[in-house]
């Protein structure tokens, strides 16, 4: 099992280094060892050719690729095959895709099934097109894993954090789960979804389409420019009022802040660039901000707001405090 493991690295490895030809000499004295080895390798020198079109928007052709999708779950049903897993991750807002050989010791034994995953931490933001063709945007500390559930006939979508999507067309439901919150159910559409799993609220704002929130036995519908959010204490579905851009200003760098408290603000900007911020006992907690916060650094950022409050920072390395005045 560890051999595996470590010859699986090797070639991830070897895939990320761009070379042209094989080098290290544990790994071609493996390749030697049989010609299963030599196909093993070569199908996944095929898996990492074609995952860059998953990242290349300019070569990637959506219709093509959920085709694909189809005619192998197909294959596989007819064949009868057993395959492993496979996945694809892009993390933060880095342009490689790591092929995770996710081998479980005796080859073509488990089944496998094509999964997209995607990070972005704080501090960074990313986007991605996923293989139907629905492009994603991720806030800052944000996960995505993509995949399609070719028993149930979805496109099903674990998420934490927030992201706007735009999902494809397409007569299969794009499914996305959330970890103590309501399911999101669409076809076809664009939309913001704010569910970090330490928020109260996860928030769900329309921009076109049709969106269904699904928590237990209870639905809610959404039409377009409206926002719902789902009290995870209360297990409760509400409309909210506001002005819908607001709440995916983010993708222009921007915080509405309309009587926004300071604890929201600094959870905002802990998120956004990455750092920790603590807030002395003796500032007081009413303290709210109106306005919109657009810097592009955290120095500008708490600058704007002491100049908005009577409150003063220090700043360490990633570590900010924010004291009375």
């Amino acid at each position: 099992m560890e051999e595996n493991t470590d010859i699986n690295d090797r070639i991830a490895d070897y895939f990320l280094s761009g070379d042209n030809g094989v080098s290290d000499p544990v790994l071609m004295e493996w390749l030697d060892g049989s010609k299963a080895n030599r196909k093993l390798f070569g199908q996944y020198e095929r898996i990492w050719n074609e995952s860059r079109h998953y990242v290349e928007k300019s070569v990637f052709d959506p219709e093509a690729a959920w085709k694909k999708v189809h005619r192998i779950n197909r294959e596989r049903e007819k064949a009868g095959r057993l395959w492993r897993r496979v996945y694809y991750t892009v993390s933060g807002a880095a342009a490689a895709v790591f092929v995770m050989l996710a081998l479980s010791g005796v080859f073509g034994e488990e089944e496998r099934e094509l999964s997209v995953s995607m990070k972005a931490d704080y501090g960074s933001r990313a986007e991605i097109m996923l293989p139907d063709g629905t492009a994603v945007k991720l806030n800052s500390g944000s996960d995505l894993t993509y995949s399609f559930n070719s028993r149930e006939n979805i496109r099903e979508v674990s998420f934490q954090g927030e992201g706007f999507f735009d999902v494809s067309k397409s007569t299969v439901p794009f499914v996305i789960r959330i970890k103590d919150g309501p399911e999101v159910r669409v076809l076809g559409t664009a939309f913001n979804l704010q569910a970090y799993p330490e928020d109260p609220l996860v928030r769900t704002s329309l921009v076109e389409g049709s969106v269904e929130l699904v928590y237990k036995d209870t639905k809610q519908v959404m039409k377009p420019k409206e926002t719902v959010a789902f009290d995870r204490k209360t297990n409760q579905l509400r409309r909210m009022d506001g002005i819908l851009s607001h709440t995916y200003s983010w993708l222009e760098n921007k915080l509405y802040m309309d009587e926004m408290l300071l604890t929201d603000v600094c959870r905002y900007l802990e998120r956004r660039y990455g750092v920790h911020i603590t807030v002395h006992p003796d500032v007081s907690e009413n303290i709210h901000f109106n306005g919109v916060l657009q810097e592009e650094t955290i120095l500008d950022a708490l600058k704007a707001l002491s100049g908005l409050s009577k409150v003063k920072y220090a700043v360490k390395g990633k570590n900010i405090s924010i004291t009375p005045k």
